[in-house]
């Protein structure tokens, strides 16, 4: 490796870097005029953008339960990556803030009369859930899994930086010892977020898969984010001695269990409901059936499962980096459609509005703008110079780890 490669790739980082904050902080300062403006489609972009680069957090902090518990050899490549990833979760929780000072304009629940009561307190499905969904209980579990999931995060990333200076396995082993109740925390909580933010848009409809459903998402947004950017990094050492065929296979493989698992749950939920055919299950189904956002829904149907189920089925594509890059960045793609298509017909409930009497002039908005691409792109943008940022401090892999494989070669490809 040349002395200019050696130097290119750390300058390369440091102006992408810039160069992402900057676009990210344009598009976050339009955004935020459109929210003082008082724009009604801000909420929606808004919240589709946010959640966009929250996948990338939330699904660094998974891989990093999974890879710690499973000591997978795909994981040490995805690992440093995940910690940096994971160390985003706390300046996105921040900027949540916008979301969390307008409940009322976005939630249905949230609206209140003059006495400060919900004007669905009377309503028999969603006043029964006020005790749950309620202005101060809501911002409570905010904060709750704010501390939480950033601290998770933080533990991970000060153990792993321990083990690279001291090489002591016992880092390693406290990075183990805290994945599994960690995993164990991110399912419930990820759960509780899914219905905040997402499923009480239609307060009278109601799943207890919604939270895998998120999950998934995180799952797919972080491993094809990951085998993107690993491409690209191999370019250089380490990674080029690191990123071997087998390796490479591995992440193929699971990102094609991922896509199978999305498309698994997404199905067995629609066809339970739609079976049952009951009027307080198949709502949401109904507003992602109607006239424009039907389109959308088929389009996810072909695009998050059927091609790139027959494309990853081919081990040949796998072993095909080039291959395995234009599907991994198409999938990145495609998860902002799918994040579209859970927010955006939930706010504007074009089949279902009558069950919502009270609307905000939020939720009258139009069900696309320009303002949903901005969103996803800016908050992409900020997400990703925020990742480089934590990412640049730190080895491009894990050294001094015994469980390593290529600990020796990439001692040798650093010297």
């Amino acid at each position: 490796m040349s002395t200019t490669e050696t130097d290119y790739l750390p300058a390369k980082l440091k102006d992408m870097q810039s160069g992402a904050l900057l676009g990210g902080g344009v598009g976050l300062a339009v955004l935020l005029v459109c929210w003082f403006a008082g724009v009604a489609n801000f909420y929606q972009a808004y919240l589709i953008g946010w959640l966009f680069a929250f996948g990338f957090a939330m699904g660094g902090l998974l891989i990093l339960c999974i890879h710690n518990l499973a000591h997978g050899g795909w994981g040490f490549l995805l690992r440093k990556i995940a910690e940096a990833s994971a160390m985003t979760i706390t300046p996105l929780m921040i900027l949540f803030l916008p979301i969390m000072f307008s409940l009322d304009r976005v939630y249905p629940w949230a609206i209140r009369d003059a006495s400060g009561v919900s004007v669905y307190a009377t309503d028999p499905i969603v006043g029964a859930k006020l005790h749950y969904l309620n202005h101060s209980f809501f911002w409570l579990r905010y904060l709750i899994m704010a501390v939480i999931w950033s601290y998770g995060a933080r533990l991970f990333w000060i153990y792993s930086g321990k083990q690279d200076e001291t090489g002591d396995i016992v880092w390693r082993k406290k990075m183990r010892f805290i994945a599994g109740p960690m995993a164990l925390i991110y399912i419930l909580t990820v759960t509780i977020a899914s219905v905040d933010w997402l499923m009480s848009l239609e307060p009278q409809w109601f799943s207890s898969i919604y939270g895998v459903m998120l999950a998934s998402g995180h799952m797919l947004t972080m491993l094809t984010f990951g085998i993107v950017f690993l491409c690209w990094l191999a370019k250089w050492e380490p990674v080029k001695t690191a990123f071997t065929l087998n390796r490479q296979h591995d992440l193929g493989k699971l990102l094609f269990a991922f896509v199978v698992f999305w498309t698994y749950i997404q199905v067995s939920q629609f066809i339970i409901y739609w079976h049952a055919n009951l009027p307080e299950e198949i709502t949401w189904y109904m507003n992602r059936w109607s006239p424009g956002f039907n389109a959308v829904s088929w389009f996810l149907i072909s695009s998050q499962f059927f091609v790139p189920f027959l494309v990853l089925l081919s081990q040949t594509t796998k072993k095909n980096r080039s291959a395995l890059v234009k599907i991994a960045a198409i999938l990145l793609g495609i998860r902002v459609v799918d994040l579209f298509w859970m927010v955006a017909p939930s706010i504007n409930m074009p089949e279902t509005r009558e069950l919502y009497p009270v609307a905000t002039k939020a939720m009258s908005g139009s069900g696309f703008s320009i303002l949903d691409i901005l969103s996803p792109v800016s908050f992409g943008l900020l997400w990703f110079g925020m990742f480089l940022y934590y990412f640049r401090q730190r080895p491009i892999l894990p050294v001094n780890d015994p469980y390593f494989s290529l600990g020796t070669e990439i001692k040798e490809a650093q010297s």
